[in-house]
């Protein structure tokens, strides 16, 4: 995601599972994270001025679910380009 849309995503980190994006407008994080839970995934926000959004998966996620909820992630941060 972060280079699909490189002007909206300043960084990305994390350790195992547990990662977050960074972007670079206040708010965005729960513009995505709004729009990511009304079509299937629910992720949640942190950082200053709401601009992260944290991926927490299960540790028991299939490889499958969790490209279906990469999927679903991309598409809420196009939507809320």
């Amino acid at each position: 995601m972060a280079d699909e849309r490189p002007g909206d995503v300043v960084t990305y980190r994390g350790r195992g599972l547990v990662w977050g994006l960074e972007f670079r407008d206040e708010g965005r994080a729960s513009a995505v994270a709004r729009r990511a839970f009304d079509i299937g995934l629910l992720i949640e926000t942190s950082g200053t001025r709401d601009r992260v959004v944290k991926l927490l998966p299960a540790l028991t996620i299939t490889c499958d679910e969790l490209e279906e909820g990469l999927r679903i992630l991309g598409r809420a941060v196009r939507d809320t380009a």
